[in-house]
């Protein structure tokens, strides 16, 4: 029988739980742009994957702004195996904004433009090494999202990946935890996350 190689502490069931590799994806981005975009003068926020314009607006509040979101994962070709082996994508938000309209693409000396901080973030990130995979940047808009702003505000959307990401050596030596030890690690109160219900209007959608 295999020894376990973690301890009590250090199961699996919390490491999945917590993103696995995602999470050490989704770490190893913000590592890679902090260097270059310091929290000293950047806010970072967690951009939900889907949002109103008020929403936007409620985070749009402080700029420049650097946001991160998590969009999919996609098995490869090679799905044989246990293992699961894609590319993940990670949506980048880098938002701007200045007095005048006519700043938001080359920026002042006191807040950078849309071309400054989209070539910052590409040299920050495309073909980087972290935990788990290749990053690739693989789109940069500056007009995604422009329904979402006023006309002084800019936001550049990125498609990030981070390429062939598996779950490492570690998961895959490591027993699985039983579903008592899984169920152990999770925290929340069962009912917290029901906002209402929505009924949907099927008999008009579909004449």
């Amino acid at each position: 029988m295999r020894p376990r190689e973690f301890s009590a502490d250090q199961c699996p069931g919390e490491r999945l739980r917590d993103g696995g590799p995602l999470l050490e994806a989704w770490n190893g981005l913000r590592a890679l742009l902090v260097p270059y975009f310091p929290e000293s003068l950047f806010k970072y926020r967690i951009v939900q994957p889907r949002m109103t314009p008020q929403r936007w607006q409620e985070i749009s509040a402080v700029a420049p702004m650097i946001g991160i979101s998590w969009a999919g994962w996609t098995p490869g070709t090679d799905r044989g195996g246990r293992q699961f082996r894609g590319d993940a994508s990670f949506p980048v938000f880098l938002l701007v904004k200045t007095v005048r309209p006519d700043d938001l693409i080359l920026g002042t000396d006191k807040m950078p433009g849309a071309m400054g901080v989209a070539a910052t973030a590409v040299h920050a990130l495309n073909g980087r090494k972290i935990r788990g995979g290749t990053v690739r940047v693989r789109s940069v808009s500056n007009l995604e999202s422009c329904d979402w702003i006023n006309d002084r505000t800019a936001i550049v959307t990125m498609n990030v990946a981070v390429e062939n990401l598996a779950f490492n050596e570690r998961y895959l030596a490591a027993d699985m935890p039983t579903l008592t030890r899984l169920e152990g690690t999770w925290t929340f109160t069962p009912g917290d996350g029901v906002v209402e219900d929505v009924v949907f209007d099927t008999e008009s959608r579909s004449s």
